[in-house]
């Protein structure tokens, strides 16, 4: 089972052994059989929001140092005391982005005794709708499906007209007219 994994969605639980992937909400998800020690990698496709645009997740849990250069869009972790994350899977850590991320690149994870570990970047492919703007928007999705169902005037995403919203005669019209 997976004690840190979104409420919905896939969680870094259903990720092959030893791979990261991300979500379009920036959720860094993992699964590995190896211990972590340290982590650094660009997140492609998104734009960091600033020098600490990472934090929670596991990382998080385990007082990892966490850093981001929004120039390039590296990630960095490591522990300052010797932990580390693992074996295990669910979230290493959540990022704040603007855009959607396409992926992560230039991987380099670490062990307890700084060697390279073997883990990859998984690309979940999760249909749906990608646009925070629209009703139906799905913070999981990784691809959108062209789903994505908007507002019609000033109603919203329920079809309820604004608070005291009337025509000339005083009546309250729904959104059907």
């Amino acid at each position: 089972t997976c004690d840190n994994c979104p409420d919905e969605g896939p969680s870094g639980c259903d990720l092959p052994d030893m791979s990261l992937s991300v979500l379009a909400d920036g959720t860094v998800l993992y699964n590995t059989s190896e211990a972590i020690s340290g982590f650094q990698f660009i997140v492609d496709g998104a734009t960091l929001n600033g020098s600490s645009a990472a934090s929670g997740g596991d990382a998080g849990a385990e007082s990892f140092s966490m850093s981001t250069s929004p120039g390039n869009g590296m990630v960095l972790g490591f522990s300052l005391t010797g932990a580390t994350i693992g074996p295990a899977c669910g979230i290493l850590l959540e990022l704040d982005i603007d855009g959607v991320p396409t992926g992560l690149s230039d991987l380099i994870i670490s062990d307890a005794n700084a060697n390279q570990l073997p883990i990859d970047y998984y690309k979940e492919f999760l249909l749906g709708c990608i646009d925070e703007m629209a009703c139906n928007y799905n913070p999981y999705a990784t691809e959108d499906d062209g789903s994505c169902t908007y507002t019609e005037g000033s109603c919203d995403c329920d079809g309820n007209p604004p608070d005291g919203a009337c025509d000339c005669n005083g009546n309250v019209e729904d959104c059907a007219g």
